[in-house]
């Protein structure tokens, strides 16, 4: 009886073990993976390694499961005939077999499902260990699956759309705030966004001659609502520098007016109509400059495109109490219909 009953305990934990870290493997999910791993968890990175390679780790953990039953359901059955006879064998195998899918499959499952995180964790070693015990059955099983389009490990990569979907779940169930999930969204389409699409058209440029003087632009400069002023030599295609608007009134008020606006000019940046918006933001930064000249296919100039434009196509618009205008590509639009019509 002692044998029997040590045979069915066996057969049982390892169904049970099997069972559960095949539902707690499956359930977790990579983020919850690379979570773990960033807080140093312990048992974190086997966890990540048995994710990483989740087809070898689940074909080992079927083998298993599969080796524990039939094995042990053999034996179970010689020594329950040798003991009970041909009746109550029948008997004793349906009460057994209910106890294995019940506590080898159903219960497990749950309870690796339910608590997939923690258990994950704490049974990662164990995986690792049927990974390398099961190693030639594994790559045997692989090569099989080959023909079938298998034998080789998937890798769990996180999609743009896995993660705007994540945030999307998250601001739907108050963990993130709208804000937050908007935000989160526009980052991932600056990379689809051109400098043409959002730059400020070569036709509402407010820029200067860069020869002309402090004292004969003051009244442009005074009225201007812009604080960095492109300055050109013959038109805006021959554009030569960059002023700040605050040095070139500093100058004036320092009573510099005989001074050319060039004299205050930085080199300007010079990018093309197809560059992205995320590259030109780490430009920007690179480069500690705010403005930058957009130049078109024939190297003439498109317009100009700032730092805010390509702010605001995270934050949305960005208005100061200085802009007559909210969205100057509106403006040159109006100027263009209007030219149409007369």
């Amino acid at each position: 009886m002692e044998a029997l009953l040590a045979v069915g305990f066996l057969i049982l934990t390892f169904s049970f073990l099997a069972s559960s870290a095949e539902a707690a493997l499956f359930t977790v999910s990579p983020l919850q993976v690379e979570r773990l791993c960033r807080d140093k968890r312990k048992g974190a990175q086997s966890l990540r390694r048995n994710k990483e390679h989740i087809s070898d780790s689940i074909i080992a953990i079927v083998i298993l499961n599969n080796l524990s039953n039939i094995t042990g359901s053999v034996l179970i059955g010689n020594i329950a005939g040798e003991m009970f006879g041909d009746v109550a064998l029948g008997v004793f195998t349906g009460i057994f077999t209910f106890l294995i899918i019940l506590a080898g499959e159903i219960v497990p499952k749950t309870i690796g499902e339910r608590y997939a995180e923690k258990y994950a964790l704490r049974t990662a070693w164990f995986v690792g260990m049927l990974r390398v015990a099961f190693a030639p059955f594994v790559a045997l099983i692989r090569g099989m699956l080959i023909p079938l389009g298998g034998g080789t490990t998937p890798h769990n990569r996180v999609s743009e759309d896995e993660i705007t979907l994540l945030a999307h779940i998250g601001r739907r169930h108050g963990t993130i705030l709208d804000s937050e999930d908007r935000l989160i969204r526009n980052v991932f389409r600056l990379n689809d966004i051109i400098a043409r699409d959002i730059m400020t058209p070569r036709t509402v440029i407010f820029a200067l001659p860069a020869k002309k003087s402090l004292a004969d632009a003051a009244a442009d400069l005074f009225a201007a609502s812009v604080s960095r002023i492109p300055l050109y030599e013959e038109d805006l295609d021959t554009i030569t520098g960059v002023a700040h608007i605050r040095d070139l009134l500093s100058a004036l008020a320092r009573g510099l007016g005989d001074r050319p606006l060039s004299a205050y000019a930085d080199r300007p940046l010079f990018v093309p109509d197809t560059a992205r918006t995320d590259a030109l933001l780490s430009l920007f930064q690179k480069n500690r400059t705010h403005l930058a000249v957009v130049v078109d296919e024939f190297g003439g100039t498109a317009g100009v495109i700032t730092l805010e434009d390509i702010l605001e196509q995270l934050v949305g618009e960005i208005v100061d109490e200085h802009d007559r205008d909210v969205d100057l590509r509106v403006k040159a639009r109006s100027l263009q219909e209007r030219r149409y019509r007369e």
